[in-house]
């Protein structure tokens, strides 16, 4: 049973880290919002990535938020560069029947989701579709889960929700987003634009 909260796991290269962390500040948006029930982890290292991840899963938060650097075929923390193939085998476990959330450039895309999906059991994966600032990362991550999460009535985030939100942020900041969700027997990347 997992429960409403978000959980971040961030991982910079070293020319970053001192810059500031988008983490650390959406967290800091989200708890003055009042949104939803905010976690931050910073790592640096493959290691370091499996035991946030087992602190994820002790939190059981239903909604995991990774802010790292990538390419359309790995995902690069501070010290350690994870293929997708490798990354699989790590999250997978964490995964079933949670949300993924990515804030990397490149990383969203198909060759993401054929890894992940099958395996993982989650109900969605979602990043933007290219290169993005830290600025306007932040602001559209705390802009998008402000939005999402802002009816506290609501205790799951579903599909129209998150269309919606997804939505407002592109029109607000141009960005446009990958959204790869499960369905009966399968998955399937999902078109915002629908209503």
């Amino acid at each position: 049973m997992t429960t409403r909260g978000l959980f971040i796991i961030e991982s910079l290269e070293r020319s970053d880290e001192e810059s500031g962390r988008e983490g650390v500040i959406m967290q800091q948006i989200l708890k003055l919002s009042g949104s939803l029930p905010v976690k931050y982890i910073y790592i640096r290292t493959k290691p370091e990535l499996s035991m946030a991840l087992d602190e994820f899963k002790r939190s059981k938060f239903r909604y995991l938020h990774l802010s790292c650097h990538g390419s359309r075929n790995t995902i690069e923390l501070t010290l350690d560069s994870i293929p997708f193939r490798d990354l699989t085998s790590i999250i997978a476990p964490y995964l079933r029947g949670r949300r993924l959330f990515f804030s990397a450039c490149s990383v969203v895309n198909r060759l993401l989701a054929d890894s992940l999906m099958p395996r993982t059991r989650c109900y969605s994966i979602i990043g933007p579709c290219r290169d993005i600032s830290f600025g306007d990362a932040l602001l559209m991550w705390a802009t998008f889960y402000h939005l999402a999460f802002r009816d506290k009535d609501e205790l799951k985030l579903i599909g129209g929700k998150i269309r919606w939100a997804l939505r407002r942020v592109n029109y607000s900041f141009g960005q446009e987003f990958r959204y790869y969700r499960r369905i009966e027997g399968g998955w399937e990347q999902e078109d915002i634009q629908k209503r």
